[in-house]
């Protein structure tokens, strides 16, 4: 299996400029889009609103990584990730998202998923750009860039 972040977000699974008026509708929101891309039954949206009272998936610099709980894990079809842009933010308990990254992960996939992730948004400045982009190319490339392209494999 390919090892990118791209072999599991499209440019389709971006949505800019969304709002909801609490985590649990941004939940649902980003639930929802992995639904509609076949990644999840429905029934796991409701394990990523419990997996919010457990402990929070607030990352910081702005991004929310909504997923299910371990048990949840029987209602994943396949590891699929969306990305719902919130330029106003949402309420996230441990902080204000302005961007929900939700996950659904089918076996370790989410640890290099987290692992590429982490390396990108760990960027306050880019974070800060990304949520107020208009241009979701953009926001999918920097998501979705190779960190090591930077080093010289040869």
């Amino acid at each position: 299996m390919d090892d990118s972040l791209a072999s599991v977000l499209t440019p389709d699974d971006i949505v800019l400029g969304h709002h909801s008026d609490s985590m649990n509708e941004a939940i649902e929101h980003a639930g929802g889009l992995l639904v509609a891309r076949g990644s999840i039954s429905d029934e796991y949206i409701e394990g990523m609103k419990l997996r919010e009272t457990k402990a929070s998936t607030y990352l910081g610099n702005g991004v929310a990584l909504p997923h299910g709980l371990l048990e949840s894990k029987d209602y994943i079809r396949s590891t699929g990730i969306v990305v719902v842009q919130h330029p106003d933010g949402v309420d996230w308990q441990a902080g204000t998202a302005h961007l929900v990254v939700g996950l659904a992960a089918v076996g370790d996939d989410h640890v290099r998923v987290l692992s590429q992730l982490a390396e990108i948004l760990q960027d306050e400045e880019l974070c800060e750009t990304l949520w107020h982009t208009t241009d979701s190319q953009f926001l999918y490339d920097c998501l979705t860039a190779d960190p090591d392209d930077d080093e010289d494999d040869d």
